[in-house]
């Protein structure tokens, strides 16, 4: 006997602002406000996601590329029997979920299986040697390490700036200061690379202020 899977890959995240995760340490305001940037979603659905029913023998009963919406599985599993969802590969900005292990209703009932995604969580502080506070005015880039292409560049406005579902997990990438606020050093490129488990992950990088000193001296 078969039954009908019906397969559902979701996103799952969650998300406390201002939970002091990875600030710095020392006397550095934490008390910090993020602006966020999300990546374009259509719904709850993740669109791209390569999943695989696999047997208990490690065999790939099916495999597919996930789409809005759910995935009939009809007349190929065998009742009664065990099965694992496996993500294979998820598309940039998502997290691979764990396996899903499920067994086929006897009753010809219709099971379903659902998976959740999580997406990458990438923190930026741009932060001042001076005054331990969060500078507004530096000109930021995120540069993929592999091809020096600029991912993103924005002006700090003086908040954190927390990056959700935007960056790849596992991927390496470069952050580094284009134009320092005036009165300001550039600070030197801060290498990170995304975590691939969906930890959140902060991103600091620290502004020196500039040093004169003048001497008015007699002919």
């Amino acid at each position: 006997m078969t039954g009908l899977i019906i397969v559902c890959l979701a996103l799952s995240w969650a998300y406390a602002a201002g939970d002091g995760k990875g600030d710095p340490a020392g006397d550095y305001d934490k008390n910090y406000r993020v602006t966020t940037v999300k990546s374009v979603r259509s719904g709850d659905a993740v669109v791209g996601a390569v999943l695989q029913i696999v047997d208990k023998n490690g065999t790939v009963i099916e495999e597919w590329t996930s789409a809005a919406g759910e995935h009939p599985i009809n007349a190929r599993l065998i009742a009664g029997a065990t099965y694992t969802l496996r993500e294979k590969s998820v598309p940039a900005g998502y997290v691979k979920a764990a396996d899903v292990t499920f067994t086929v209703s006897k009753d010809g009932s219709i099971d379903a299986v659902d998976m959740k995604d999580d997406w990458t969580k990438v923190t930026v502080l741009k932060y001042s040697n001076a005054t331990r506070t969060l500078v507004a005015g530096a000109v930021l880039q995120i540069i993929d390490a592999d091809n020096g292409a600029v991912v993103y560049e924005w002006t700090t406005d003086g908040t954190g700036t927390r990056f959700e579902g935007f960056l790849t997990a596992g991927k390496k990438y470069i952050l580094r200061e284009k134009a320092a606020p005036a009165g300001y050093t550039l600070a030197a490129d801060v290498a990170f690379t995304v975590s691939a488990s969906g930890a959140e992950d902060t991103v600091t990088m620290y502004n020196d202020y500039t040093k004169v000193t003048i001497r008015k001296v007699a002919k």
